[in-house]
């Protein structure tokens, strides 16, 4: 028996092969490219915004801070330390170095009736009142004694003495010639420092003047001298145009506008003492003021010996000019000065009786070496950059005002002013590794 009746009685039955037509396939690289194709298509559904929502851009810190930048103000001038600038430093500064000579001139050299002359001069010319706005009889007897001492000086062909005490006799300002002085003091001081200003946001400030409101411009450091507040002189027109910048007013120790010459000077400069007095007659009025209310007392804390890498100001305990803006709903201007330290070579004497003697008469007893290391010369011409910050707007809250208010615009004041100098001291060469020490 064949296999195949075998298999057919057991019910098995073979498999039929149709070797006619083999079934169709694709190719293999038909079918990576349809497997490629379908792994790698994207199906985009479509979206719909809602109505009045905006699409939020992210920005780095980089970009901000550009984007701040932009905004900046900066104005600069090429340096002229030539004659003329120098004179004109000489007048301005330079005439407190020559009542220092004067002082030595009278101590060691003048004969006796001299000295005593200039002694009772030097007395009567410092309790000179300071507000001489208002006539009184105190200040009446005191304009006596000052023509008094004129005449005496006369007799005793005491020129110096007659010189200075005439400065003192003589009004403050001369509209016509002493003001017309300062602003050639200002321009001429602008070109032997190269000043250079940078102002972060001119329109509120410009706003702020608008609005008649004051500008209260507080300008850090002290150092030897504060004289980088001459940014500020309107000849200079360094703020925005308006109020701000027509009427500023500088206030000063108060030992200037009583000092011989040095007053006169500084009246023409536009300065005033700085008193509660003239400080909330101008703010009162309108009117905008720049002072460093750190003061003379920075100039104790000065030491290059110690920690030079730190720059101290002495700012925790001045909160009255907090107060007086307060009072007025005037806006506080941080502002801070690059250049001025390295200005003078100095010596300090320390010890508590040379501190009680500087508060008491206004100004520290220091040996300083300026330009060409002059012993009282005029400051090297250093380059300064004055950069005034964003204004810390105050509500008025006049005789309202609490300790509380004052505490907590004081601390605003000090966290932007840290802000400010360390925005701006990266790109000053000599302050990039400083820090700023507030004490």
């Amino acid at each position: 028996m064949h296999a195949t009746e075998t298999d057919t009685l057991i019910g098995n039955q073979p498999e039929i092969y149709d070797l006619g037509k083999r079934p169709e396939r694709k190719s293999w690289w038909k079918r990576l490219k349809k497997r490629f194709k379908d792994e790698t298509h994207v199906h985009y559904k479509g979206f719909a915004r809602p109505e009045g929502r905006q699409e939020t851009v992210q920005l780095t810190q980089s970009q901000i801070e550009l984007a701040e930048r932009a905004k900046w103000d900066v104005k600069s001038c090429e340096q002229d330390a030539s004659f003329i600038p120098t004179l004109a430093i000489c007048l301005w500064l330079g005439t407190q170095g020559v009542l220092a000579w004067i002082l030595i001139d009278f101590v060691f050299f003048a004969t006796q009736a001299r000295r005593i002359l200039f002694l009772v001069f030097t007395v009567f010319a410092f309790i000179q009142p300071r507000d001489k706005r208002f006539f009184t009889w105190k200040s009446f007897a005191m304009q006596c004694s000052i023509y008094v001492i004129i005449v005496v000086a006369v007799f005793l062909r005491a020129i110096t003495v007659f010189v200075l005490a005439l400065s003192i006799a003589m009004p403050l300002r001369f509209p016509s010639v002493g003001l017309r002085l300062g602003e050639w003091i200002a321009l001429q001081s602008q070109k032997y420092f190269a000043l250079k200003t940078t102002i972060e946001d001119p329109e509120q400030i410009a706003e702020i003047s608008r609005s008649k409101r004051s500008l209260v411009f507080a300008l850090e450091p002290h150092d030897v001298l504060a004289y980088g507040c001459f940014a500020f002189h309107p000849a200079l027109k360094v703020l925005p145009e308006g109020r701000a910048r027509d009427s500023m007013h500088c206030l000063v120790s108060s030992a200037m506008l009583n000092a011989p010459i040095v007053r006169n000077i500084s009246a023409w400069c536009l300065c005033s003492p700085v008193e509660k007095t003239y400080f909330r007659s101008y703010l009162s009025e309108g009117s905008s003021v720049v002072f460093c209310p750190g003061g003379v007392q920075e100039v104790l804390l000065m030491d290059p010996n110690n920690e030079p890498e730190k720059l101290v100001v002495f700012l925790k305990e001045r909160k009255g000019f907090v107060k007086l803006a307060l009072e007025n709903g005037s806006a506080l201007v941080p502002s801070f000065c690059f250049g001025l330290d390295g200005s003078y070579a100095y010596y300090l004497p320390s010890g508590n009786f040379i501190n009680n003697l500087s508060r008491a008469v206004g100004f520290i007893p220091i040996f300083v070496l300026g330009r060409f290391y002059i012993p009282f010369g005029i400051p090297r011409p250093n380059k300064i950059h004055v950069v005034i910050g964003k204004a810390i707007e105050c509500p008025k809250l006049g005789k309202n005002t609490t300790q509380r208010d004052i505490d907590e615009y004081h601390q605003l004041f000090l966290n932007e002013l840290q802000k400010l100098f360390d925005r701006h001291k990266q790109y000053e060469e000599l302050y990039e590794t400083r820090e700023l020490k507030i004490s």
